[in-house]
């Protein structure tokens, strides 16, 4: 009995190579990108892994039961490999509506961020199967079948049947018109939860069988919408008649040109001598970014900010004020209509047009379709067209230097006359770029980088063991990711003091007063730098690890709102969140709106967001960070109960606003007449106001 079983042992060792490799790799993903050697719920991936067990069993011969198991592996590692290069990019586990950005995928990967480590212990793993598996195949019995085919044929069904009711089980659940189950039901924004493989194919599933949203009552809906007006905050109608500016600054952090031991100890800290006090950093670094401490310095700035989005929901999140979860609503709902997005409120109140400004192409994101057709924008700018209106020289970098960040100062040079007009009234969304990682060698930064240099930022950064002859880019190609990063700070800087310089010189023909007297200035940060984890390392703060401290510091980013010239400095030290800035440039400019379309208030007045992050499946406020009350992550130590009762109140509110908005959006219920009808009665608020 023990020689047969022996037998069995040896004849069938290419299956348990298999699963012994399969696991491996799978396991090396997830601790790469989770930093656990483990997967919670592995029920998914081994049903997968099963059932090419039992093709594997079927294969009476040993060269060709190596072959077919080779080819899986190398399938396994290649799936993993393309899904933790997308979460190195975006910080994010795969989602079914990711398969949206398929035709955005060259352009995202700039220089594909290879995981060396996953890359390496799979490589050996691979290498030592084909070594050793081909070698013992000389000696070990013919492979026996494990089962009969019948049983087999059984046993597959089975497996099938499992694996689909552990999908269904994993998401019966899901429901996009009613998301309260979230609240308890959350997982990790993670592959430690599923795996790898396990969450592709949950995702999957997911997105083709339980992704249609119920319309439901439609009086209830149309109640909703029209349920709550917001309270005017003591700032209300504090910009009246003013123009709009809003900029989203792509990976914008504080520690871009702030230095604070505590905070950030892997920023430009680093950068200093020991004996340098904090008076003389902020003095170094004010000569370095003087328009970013400009612009601050007159400005009220919310200190306690947060943003837990990637760029297209927190440009929407700046634009209309919400997002509905489960796709991308740039490719879903590009042709819906959206009166209640800023440049349509604005051209409903005001008769304003709006334009909209991005130093990337045309295509990325369909911004130009979404941009134009559902937000209402006037006219989308991208670089293409840039360049081609270009006529004095100042817009080069698209055509000269292509694979590269076009430069923001660039694009505030080149279209500042049609940013920001003298002779009319206007409202203008500027998207930037040149902050966007990968934060390695870019020629077009090369004097910003020896800006750094000169003033003695870059010696702990650059790698001092260089000949002396070594080129600018032979040097700067060895820094660290935090000088680059700091170089493209250094050129929005640069940008910012374009902007500012042109609103301060420039007449308006209305006012004959400079622009800057009655424009509001609204800029902030889209995401944390989550490129190669940049954040967490400049912060010394991981996600991955359960150390105790707060991981909303990780996605703490700027948000500065500059009224003009008034003079009103404030610093606001509530939570805030980017589905704010709607609410507070609405109230600045003195307009009542239905605010249940709006997941956030205004920085000014008294209640405090809290985020629902649609791309992590996370929730987040200053004291608490959790996927689901079940699974809190991390809990401040003032998080009494009173306020976790508080914070749940809170959340079913929010996600309750979101099942609607899933609605809204998925059947364009205000287009055609219903429009129509928001736009009276918006202008009916106005006058009952």
């Amino acid at each position: 009995m023990k020689e047969k079983f022996l037998r069995f042992i040896r004849a069938n060792f290419i299956i348990w190579a298999f699963w012994a490799i399969a696991l491996l790799i799978e396991l090396t993903g997830v601790c790469v990108t989770s930093g656990k050697f483990l997967i919670r719920r592995p029920f998914i991936l081994f049903s997968v892994l099963a059932i090419f067990t039992c093709i594997l069993s079927q294969i009476r011969n040993q060269r060709g039961r190596y072959w077919c198991a080779f080819a899986v592996l190398m399938l396994l590692f290649l799936i993993d490999l393309v899904l933790i290069v997308v979460f190195d990019m975006t910080g994010s586990t795969f989602d079914y509506s990711m398969l949206k950005l398929r035709a955005d995928a060259m352009a995202i990967v700039e220089s594909v961020p290879i995981n060396f480590v996953y890359s390496l212990v799979c490589g050996i793993a691979i290498s030592l199967y084909m070594l050793l598996a081909r070698y013992y195949m000389k000696t070990a019995p013919a492979p026996t079948r494990l089962l009969p085919r019948a049983a087999t044929a059984a046993v597959m069904a089975g497996v099938l049947a499992f694996h689909g009711g552990m999908v269904y089980a994993e998401n019966y659940k899901y429901n996009p018109a009613d998301l309260s189950y979230k609240l308890y039901a959350g997982t990790d924004a993670s592959y430690y939860d599923r795996g790898i493989l396990g969450n592709l194919v949950d995702e999957l599933y997911k997105g083709a069988f339980f992704s249609k949203v119920s319309l439901g009552n439609e009086q209830e809906l149309t109640d909703f919408i029209y349920g709550s007006v917001n309270t005017p905050s003591s700032m209300f109608g504090e910009a009246e008649g003013y123009n709009v500016i809003t900029v989203l600054a792509e990976s914008f952090e504080w520690f871009s040109f702030v230095a604070n031991a505590d905070a950030y100890p892997g920023g430009h800290e680093l950068s200093f001598p020991e004996e340098y006090t904090a008076e003389q950093k902020e003095s170094a670094l004010r000569d370095l970014y003087p328009n970013l401490y400009r612009l601050v310095d007159t400005s009220v700035v919310a200190t306690n900010h947060h943003s837990r989005e990637k760029t297209d929901i927190s440009e929407n999140h700046a634009i209309i004020g919400n997002y509905p979860t489960g796709c991308f609503i740039n490719y879903d709902y590009p042709a819906n209509t959206v009166p209640y997005s800023m440049p349509n409120l604005m051209k409903t109140l005001y008769g304003v047009d709006s334009y909209s400004f991005h130093n990337g192409e045309y295509t990325f994101y369909n911004r130009g379709e979404h941009h134009e057709n559902a937000l209402g924008f006037k006219q989308y700018t991208a670089s293409e067209m840039m360049a081609a209106a270009d006529t004095d020289g100042t817009f080069t970098n698209y055509n000269e230097l292509q694979g590269e960040h076009n430069l923001d100062s660039e694009m505030i040079a080149a279209c500042r006359e049609q940013m920001f007009p003298a002779n009319r009234r206007f409202n203008t969304f500027i998207t930037s770029i040149t902050m966007h990682g990968q934060f390695a060698y870019r020629q077009n930064l090369e004097p910003h980088y020896q800006t750094l240099i000169d003033n003695g930022i870059g010696e702990h950064y650059i790698d001092e063991d260089l000949p002396e002859d070594a080129t600018l880019k032979e040097r700067v190609d060895t820094a660290s990711p935090f000088f680059h990063y700091a170089a493209a700070a250094l050129e929005f800087d640069k940008a910012v003091g374009a902007i500012l310089d042109y609103l301060e010189n420039t007449i308006s023909e209305n006012t004959g007063k400079p622009l800057m007297d009655n424009t509001l200035l609204v800029l902030f940060g889209d995401h944390n730098a989550y490129y190669q984890s940049l954040g967490e390392t400049v912060k010394n703060l991981y996600l991955s690890e359960d150390n105790g401290r707060n991981y909303t510091d990780l996605f703490r980013v700027p948000l500065i709102i500059r009224i003009g010239n008034t003079g009103h400095t404030e610093r606001i030290r509530k939570f805030t969140t980017t589905t704010d800035i709607v609410p507070t440039i609405l109230d600045l400019l003195g307009v009542r709106f239905y605010n249940n379309l709006n997941y956030g208030s205004t920085v000014f007045g008294p209640d405090e967001s809290m985020i629902y992050s649609r791309a992590y499946n996370v929730f987040i406020t200053d004291k608490l960070y959790f996927s689901s009350l079940n699974n809190i992550k991390y809990r401040h130590p003032d998080a009494d109960d009173a306020y976790l009762e508080s914070i749940k109140q809170k959340a079913t509110m929010l996600l309750d606003k979101t099942s609607h908005v899933n609605r809204i959006f998925y059947y364009n219920f205000l287009s055609g007449a219903r429009a129509e009808e928001y736009a009276q009665k918006l202008l009916a608020l106005q006058k009952d106001a």
